[in-house]
């Protein structure tokens, strides 16, 4: 899969557009048996925040099948993999849901959310996932977005008996993230003029870490209202609770 090398300019080229489609590509497929209706099937009465996330397996298995076919990435030791994947997921899974939902929040959500954890965690959640309407036009932006957001190096959301782990390639991984980044740059300047362009960023950049801290309260919600041997390996896995 090529890969264009020229930073320079803010024209994307044939290889840069290759790219951009086989990222589209690799995305699309790998979410073909999402069930947009699985949060229809839960009880208000007797489905828990347990179920849900046990079925959270999921998306993120389809996320992290996309991220396997992902040049760069797919290229990492599978240390590094697993490192990135637990500090990075659990916020970019609203990306992907997102997506798969095509920008449509289903209502009954907030209703399983306001009793599993509160209303007002809702809608701060809803407010923040909506933000990133101003993308519907292009969801190309948000599939290419995960790239660099997932490259990123900050292991401080580890548990505390795992902060000694290091990354072994992190000159490797921030090389890609900087291609990705450079990337998404040149398409949004594409779609956007630079006004817009900037505006995205922005969005980008602070409704995930709206999202980071959303996630930091449902996980302190969940070690306290939970019990770990209760989820699912994968589950346990991406919410560090192993």
């Amino acid at each position: 899969m090529p890969m264009s090398t020229n930073f320079s300019s803010l024209d994307l080229t044939l290889d840069d557009w290759s790219l951009i489609n086989n990222i589209t590509h690799a995305y699309d497929i790998c979410g073909l048996n999402y069930d947009k209706t699985r949060i229809n099937n839960y009880s208000l009465t007797d489905s828990t925040l347990t179920d849900f996330l046990n079925d959270e397996q999921q998306m993120y298995r389809s996320l992290i099948l996309f991220y396997n076919q992902i040049p760069g990435f797919k290229q990492l030791n599978i240390e590094d993999k697993i490192l990135l994947i637990k500090c990075n997921i659990t916020h970019l899974i609203h990306l992907h849901h997102i997506l798969k939902d095509n920008f449509i929040e289903n209502p009954k959500i907030g209703l399983h959310m306001s009793k599993w954890i509160d209303s007002d965690f809702h809608k701060q959640m809803s407010k923040t996932r909506h933000s990133y309407d101003y993308f519907i036009e292009y969801p190309i932006v948000l599939k290419l977005a995960l790239i660099p957001l997932m490259l990123t190096i900050n292991l401080s959301r580890l548990p505390f008996d795992q902060l000694s782990l290091e990354l072994n390639d992190k000159n490797l991984i921030i090389q890609y993230q900087s291609l990705y980044i450079t990337l998404l740059w040149k398409y949004l300047n594409v779609i956007y003029d630079e006004k817009d362009a900037i505006k995205a960023v922005q969005i980008l950049i602070f409704q995930l870490l709206r999202y980071q801290l959303l996630m930091y309260e449902m996980e302190n919600i969940i070690k306290k209202q939970t019990n770990s041997n209760q989820f699912n390996p994968l589950t346990k896995s991406v919410l560090r609770l192993n």
